[in-house]
């Protein structure tokens, strides 16, 4: 017997699913931020800006071998779930699977040839071409994590799948890592080692999970009018996730490129800080995609509606002070990671005003994908990166690493607000709207509170 699809979203059920989210978030921050500040803390300005020159290159690179399938596997089983096709679970993950390991292996060797070339012309970093090459070892398995993270997402695993997408590769770098900052031996070239080492453990530990969650299915396929296309719905997240990658990866490639490892330094560290607010934004967000692609496959538009502003209400909530904290006190909370850091205040400041605009419309490019407007999205995405690609052309050269965080942040708001805009447009919907009805309702009902 199938076992049963989940049951629809309810305001209980999404805030539940927020706290698992959350909950995994909250283990996110000390791993993630331990990975950081030892790398900082470890490799000083200039060998931590190499490192993440190699690390956003990998990191960029490795998503052409995702192509968006674990997105579009996400979307799958939610809809498979809804539609109680539950026999199809097994082959849709399995077909995903074998498509990001071909295509991830086709992008390693390519890198692992043009490592030699790209640094040695391009980048004009000869000693850099053995740290990428080692970096290479990475993708396989960091793809294949992702494929795990996207199903135990889409079967409504919230916490299983971020801690696979978020917080296990970081702990197991601080701890495989720390012994080797305690000799003194720790350099660019280990800490890539490490994270090949990580993300291999990290896609053990993920099909494991998978495994378990897939066991209550049946293992035979149903008969279904036509497989799913995993490379061609793929193809559409994978716009919104290169926006994503290209946003994290490329500002710190092209100051490696125009600028200093110093200025590449400052930026990546104001960068990662700001992701603070990236990870509630993500959090939340894996949480609710699954349900928004499961509401628009039964047609409730109004729990859609629903979702998506708790979604948007809840991280607000959890954004607001950190955000306050970050252009209040930014030399302070970059001093943590060392001497030569709180230089870029000006930097997280502007990074943290663009993940604001992000937070008031957080889920809407997702939305999108989920419900289907693979079209708009792909529109989106791709003036996105014009916009992010235009702005380091022009600032770059001349402001450094606040150049690159102007750059960042007029990306990320343009994506996000065409993302609502359309949103607004093709379905009905304006859940910012909805939040403010909301607070609007509470404070007036507070306010009559007080008054009787």
């Amino acid at each position: 017997m199938s076992a049963p699809a989940p049951a629809s979203g309810t305001h209980g059920s999404i805030v539940r699913g927020a706290l698992s989210s959350l909950g995994a978030r909250l283990l996110d921050l000390p791993s993630r931020y331990g990975l950081h500040l030892l790398v900082a803390a470890s490799l000083g300005v200039v060998q931590s800006g190499r490192f993440y020159i190699v690390f956003s290159l990998v990191s960029m690179l490795a998503g052409f071998g995702r192509l968006g399938v674990d997105r579009a596997l996400t979307r799958q089983l939610a809809v498979d779930m809804a539609s109680e096709r539950n026999g199809a679970l097994r082959a849709d993950t399995h077909r995903a699977g074998w498509i990001v390991l071909l295509v991830s292996l086709v992008v390693s060797v390519l890198l692992a040839l043009s490592a030699v070339p790209l640094t040695d012309f391009v980048m004009r970093k000869p000693d850099l071409a053995l740290p990428l090459m080692v970096g290479v070892l990475s993708i396989i398995p960091q793809n294949l994590s992702t494929v795990a993270a996207g199903a135990l997402a889409g079967l409504h695993h919230v916490g299983r799948s971020q801690m696979v997408y978020s917080w296990l590769l970081p702990t197991i770098f601080c701890v495989a890592a720390l012994p080797l900052v305690y000799w003194g031996v720790f350099t660019v070239l280990h800490a890539m080692l490490l994270m090949a080492f990580s993300f291999v453990i990290t896609a053990a530990v993920g099909f494991v999970l998978l495994h378990r969650a897939l066991s209550p299915y049946a293992r035979r396929e149903e008969p279904r009018p036509e497989k799913p296309h995993f490379l061609r719905r793929g193809l559409s997240f994978f716009t919104l996730e290169l926006t994503q990658l290209m946003i994290a990866a490329v500002p710190a490639i092209a100051l490696g490129i125009a600028s200093s490892p110093q200025q590449t330094g400052l930026f990546a560290l104001a960068w990662r800080v700001a992701l603070i607010n990236l990870m509630v934004i993500n959090g939340i967000t894996g949480m609710a995609a699954p349900r928004f692609a499961a509401f628009h496959a039964r047609g409730d538009q109004h729990s859609l509606n629903r979702s998506a502003a708790q979604a948007i209400g809840l991280v607000l909530c959890m954004v607001l002070p950190v955000t306050g904290c970050m252009l209040l006190f930014p030399e302070y909370l970059l001093a943590v990671f060392g001497p030569g850091y709180s230089q870029g205040a000006s930097t997280l400041r502007i990074l943290a005003l663009g993940q604001l605009v992000s937070a008031c419309f957080a889920g809407m490019p997702d939305l999108l994908g989920m419900t289907g407007h693979m079209t708009a999205l792909r529109r989106i995405n791709f003036f996105s990166l014009g916009v992010l690609l235009v702005g380091l052309l022009v600032l770059v050269p001349t402001g450094g690493s606040v150049g690159a965080a102007i750059a960042t942040s007029l990306a990320i708001a343009v994506n996000a607000v065409a993302a609502a805009w359309m949103a607004h447009r093709l379905l009905g919907l304006f859940a910012l709207r909805t939040v403010w009805h909301w607070l609007g309702a509470h404070l007036r009902s507070v306010w009559r509170g007080r008054s009787a």
